[in-house]
């Protein structure tokens, strides 16, 4: 690695400490710029604005939109870092920190894309039930939606409420239905048909709906039955590498001493 004498430490410690101060700079408009932009995707913000806000809005110019808003701020984090790493430790250290901050950027975005899914498995039943309840009132389609957005979970409540918001703005409300798949996944699928095809065609949306709902319990005690015979899989993890020795140090190992003692008293 090349030797950085007292000029390049002075110039990375120089470039680190006019980098912060950009930030903080930089943190309050970014903050509110931040929580726009979640609260117009569905999402509440995750925390007050903070010293973090001055780096999401770093890396906010540097990524363009390539990234997700909650994922900015570390881009921002590898702007400060990458050249200290460069004058420290040479090209390689910069490659090793845009990598590293490149890798937590997906994974963290397909654990967000897992969890998303996971929550609209989970709720799913429950909101097909709820609709599928208002409709039999005699509530239009579209009645029923609005109805139903601010009583469902996320992220349901979301994307139900933009479909109300694009068919208030002239969108067909066939088309704004069709898009629910873009956020909440294939899940949806047998409910966007069944909304569609009564629409369109007149066909009696309450059984349709049954049919989904009953698809989507079934589908979701499935989940949970693999859950459940996942978690021996799991518990032999601590069971090998924490409860096992453990019990060998409280057990096995006084034996063996106090036999190798003994040998060592006989002889």
């Amino acid at each position: 690695m090349p030797q950085c004498g007292v000029l390049g430490v002075s110039l990375a410690a120089t470039a680190a400490v006019l980098l912060v101060l950009l930030s903080f700079g930089l943190g309050m408009p970014t903050g509110r710029a931040v929580r726009r932009r979640l609260r117009s995707r569905g999402e509440k913000p995750l925390r007050r604005p903070g010293a973090t806000d001055g780096l999401a809005a770093i890396g906010r110019r540097l990524s363009r939109g390539a990234v997700d808003p909650q994922d900015e701020f570390l881009v921002g984090a590898a702007a400060l870092a990458a050249p200290v790493a460069v004058v420290a430790l040479g090209a390689t250290g910069g490659l090793l920190v845009l990598f590293g901050v490149a890798s937590a950027v997906v994974v963290r975005r397909r654990a967000r894309r897992r969890k998303h899914l996971l929550q609209v498995d989970r709720h799913l039943p429950e909101v097909v039930d709820l609709l599928g309840l208002v409709i039999s009132t005699g509530r239009p389609t579209a009645a029923a939606f609005a109805d139903i957005a601010p009583r469902v979970a996320e992220p349901f409540g979301s994307e139900l409420a933009a479909v109300v918001r694009r068919c208030a703005a002239g969108e067909p409300f066939v088309d704004a239905v069709r898009r629910l798949r873009d956020g909440l996944g294939g899940a949806v699928s047998p409910v966007v048909h069944a909304v569609t095809a009564a629409e369109m065609d007149g066909t009696p949306l309450r059984p349709a709906l049954q049919r989904a709902a009953d698809e989507a319990h079934r589908r979701r005690r499935v989940r949970a039955q693999e859950a459940a015979r996942r978690a021996p899989v799991l518990m032999l993890f601590p069971l090998v590498f924490c409860v096992l020795p453990a019990f060998g140090l409280l057990t096995v190992v006084p034996l063996l001493l106090g036999a190798v003692s003994e040998l060592r008293l006989t002889n």
